[in-house]
């Protein structure tokens, strides 16, 4: 007897399936085919976007070069005694590049050339403008000290007086000479209490300071002795035998 051949049954699955490929497949294709276009522009846009993003980066740090190289200008004009070119350089690079740090501090060391060559009113002009954007504790305390300055010379006793006082009441290396002008101020404006305290008050809190025979003699000339904490001497070595 010739062997019995058994033929299995496909299952409806299996009968299926390549129609299931051929349609995904087809989905797929058409899928590329009818998003191609948007595909292309999404791609076109993240390119032109990072080609802007990389451009704009350049531009700012050639910008920013720029700007050094103007900054460096100025100031050696300034340090040469060139106060006129010093402010023209100085100007220029404040109002053209209001937005960059060395544009911001180009109006502290216009300033500078201003009061060196004794223009007092723009002098304070700039440092009030510079001062209201600044936030730097330093270069506020330094505008500060010369705004008072210039107020002093302006014979402007109650505004230094004020000017000397915001920048004493920030640590650094303005402070002891601002304290010193508020007292000097108060003294110029006629209130001599004022001035005695603070001078008195100035001894108390810096009893080492350099500058303390010369508050002595201030004090002196406004009637009053210092009252102030004697300087400690230094501790005697204590033999033991």
């Amino acid at each position: 007897m010739p062997p019995t051949t058994h033929r299995r049954k496909l299952t409806q699955k299996e009968l299926r399936a390549p129609d299931e490929f051929t349609t995904f497949v087809d989905n797929a294709r058409d899928f590329f085919v009818n998003n191609l276009t948007q595909m292309i522009v999404s791609a076109t846009v993240v390119v032109v976007v990072g080609a802007i993003v990389i451009g704009v980066y350049y531009y700012e740090r050639h910008r920013d070069t720029l700007a050094s190289s103007r900054f460096y200008d100025a100031i050696t004009a300034l340090n040469a005694g060139q106060n006129k070119l010093a402010e023209t350089q100085f100007k220029q690079l404040a109002d053209e590049e209001p937005g960059r740090r060395l544009g911001r501090l180009a109006r502290f060391y216009l300033a500078s050339a201003f009061i060196a060559d004794g223009d007092l009113p723009d002098a304070r002009d700039s440092l009030v403008a510079f001062l209201s954007e600044e936030r730097d504790p330093l270069f506020r305390s330094l505008a500060l000290t010369n705004l008072a300055v210039v107020y002093e010379r302006m014979a402007d006793w109650k505004k230094a007086a004020g000017a000397y006082q915001q920048a004493a009441a920030d640590p650094g290396p303005e402070q002891t000479r601002a304290e010193l002008g508020v007292a000097r101020m108060l003294a110029k404006s006629g209130d001599k209490q004022g001035a005695i305290a603070a001078y008195r008050g100035f001894l108390n809190a810096h009893p080492f300071a350099q500058q303390r025979q010369d508050v002595m003699e201030s004090l002196a000339l406004l009637g009053a002795h210092a009252d102030a904490s004697p300087i400690p001497s230094a501790p005697q070595q204590v033999l033991v035998h």
